[in-house]
């Protein structure tokens, strides 16, 4: 599976159902919205592990996420922006506030699920390496991992990140081309003076 998979699923097909979704939950279908999150949850969840390196703390800001997601179903204008890219902006300013008020790392969770169905030697060897990468990738400070993470663990376009981060496309490509050259060295043994 590619990391870019998620971004290449038909979105077309899915941005004209989530239309029609918020659409049915804007006049008063409530029951519409358990398709929008069974669709989301997963990516949500994603963004908020990997901003807050706990398991817990990520699914309570999930499920805030969500419910201000519903509360603001009305603010979101189809025009200005995808809907993916909205609820990504609603995840990470949840993450920000609640890193402002915790004021510290938690350590790296270990239940994080890996997905794979390969033979026992192949999934042990593959479950050391996504370990690794895991926390590699939460050892890099969050102006870097959480980029990363958007584009290729969330399949997001430089400008959709753009959006979620609201910085310029010239500071999306620098941090990402920072991150996977830090990244890099963690995994290769070498210690980067940037961290």
């Amino acid at each position: 599976m590619g990391l870019r998979q998620a971004a290449e699923e038909n979105p077309t097909g899915k941005i004209k159902e989530d239309e029609k979704l918020i659409q049915e939950v804007l006049s008063g279908n409530a029951d519409a919205f358990a398709p929008i999150v069974d669709r989301y949850k997963a990516r949500v969840f994603t963004l908020a592990y990997s901003m807050l390196s706990c398991r817990e703390e990520a699914e309570d800001v999930s499920q805030e996420a969500f419910v201000k997601i519903y509360k603001s179903l009305k603010t979101y204008d189809a025009g200005r922006t995808k809907f993916s890219t909205w609820i990504y902006r609603i995840t990470y300013n949840l993450c920000v506030d609640h890193l402002r008020k915790r004021k510290k790392t938690a350590p790296l969770d270990e239940n994080m699920p890996a997905a794979s169905s390969k033979a026992p030697e192949e999934l042990i060897a593959a479950a050391d390496r996504d370990r690794l990468i895991r926390e590699a990738v939460q050892n890099l400070p969050e102006e870097y991992r959480v980029p990363l993470v958007l584009f290729h663990f969330q399949g997001l376009s430089y400008r959709e990140i753009c959006v979620v981060l609201k910085v310029p496309l010239s500071i999306v490509k620098n941090r990402l081309f920072r991150a996977r050259k830090m990244l890099k060295e963690k995994l290769s043994g070498g210690e980067s003076g940037e961290m």
